[in-house]
């Protein structure tokens, strides 16, 4: 994956994978192949278990029970999605307690540049 984002971030996923038009505008601009570079250098700056950590959460359970979480929380997540199934986002609204659902009826997998301040601010304001 490192050698892929290097070369193209554009195929920071594989090329198997047909993404959604949402999500072919956000990997096809220039603006951010340099922020998937560094995103991905960033997540494997210690080595691969935190991914391995996420792949192992795909077919075991979490560790959690998602209907004990007590912190704000949003559950985002778009209709066009083709990694995730718009079903898990679906499944999460209904279990995390008093969650904030924001559903993207055009968006995908990947966050919208223009909305990201706007979607994931909330998470370094002051309590």
């Amino acid at each position: 994956m490192l050698e892929r984002v290097a070369d193209d971030p554009s195929k920071v996923i594989s090329d198997n994978v047909e993404l959604s038009e949402a999500d072919r505008a956000v990997m096809a601009s220039p603006e951010q192949h340099e922020a998937i570079r560094r995103d991905i250098n960033e997540a494997f700056r210690r080595g691969v278990w935190g991914y391995v950590d996420d792949i192992f959460c795909l077919i075991q359970p979490w560790g959690f029970d998602v209907t004990e979480i007590g912190v704000p929380t949003r559950v985002l997540y778009g209709l066009t999605d083709v990694l995730v199934p718009r079903q898990h986002g679906e499944w999460l609204a209904h279990n995390v307690p008093n969650a904030e659902v924001v559903i993207d009826e055009q968006g995908g997998h990947m966050p919208d540049p223009n909305l990201v301040t706007e979607r994931f601010g909330w998470l370094v304001q002051p309590v």
